[in-house]
């Protein structure tokens, strides 16, 4: 399948600019991963509106400087191994 554009794709690269705006001290909650837990299936990677969720090698996690905490990635996430979590302000 062809696109017009790069931002066409079924994901767009955040290295082409989707990462732009970091979250600052606004979020109430940040997603915490599980290691042992997932399963690496990147669901929380596809479903990710912003495009934060990176792969380290041992699992999928959130880039917290850019994550909004919606918790998209802890409601799709197949084997619950992402929790939101409050976030300490201070």
């Amino acid at each position: 399948m062809r696109y017009r554009s790069k931002y066409e794709a079924a994901r767009a690269d955040p290295a082409d600019g989707l990462l732009i705006m970091k979250t600052g001290e606004w979020r109430y909650q940040r997603p915490i991963t599980s290691v042992a837990r997932c399963c690496q299936c990147g669901s929380c990677y596809l479903s990710c509106p912003v495009g934060c969720v990176v792969d380290t090698g041992a699992c999928f996690e959130a880039n917290l400087e850019y994550c909004k905490g919606c918790g998209i990635c802890s409601k799709i996430c197949p084997v619950y191994a992402i929790s939101m979590v409050r976030e300490e302000m201070g």
